[in-house]
């Protein structure tokens, strides 16, 4: 503990301060990385998920449906995934049609 009577007792309380407020910034930066660790770890998932759900052929308009709802909750204006979704469900249709001419 500090003396009151140490010239400078103002500017050690004023020190013990900064560091208990930088040892609590330093946390919460320390809590943020883990989260946005956390975060693109999560983000990485949902994009293989929809990915696989892309790839795999659907068979009826139950399946394009489901396609169509995952580009619903993951919508993007990125125009190349668009796309990419697009030609997915374009070659689902055109299997339909061509398994039941």
């Amino acid at each position: 503990m500090m003396s009151k009577r140490t010239p400078d007792a103002k500017l050690l309380k004023l020190e013990a301060e900064f560091n208990a407020a930088a040892d609590r910034w330093d946390a919460a930066t320390a809590r943020r990385v883990k989260a946005e660790k956390k975060e693109a770890k999560q983000a990485a998932a949902t994009v293989r998920a929809r990915d696989r759900v892309m790839r795999t052929r659907a068979k009826s308009l139950e399946g394009l449906a489901v396609k169509v709802r995952v580009r619903d909750r993951d919508y993007t204006d990125a125009e190349d995934l668009e796309i990419e979704i697009l030609k997915s469900i374009v070659a689902d249709i055109k299997a339909i049609v061509g398994a039941a001419s």
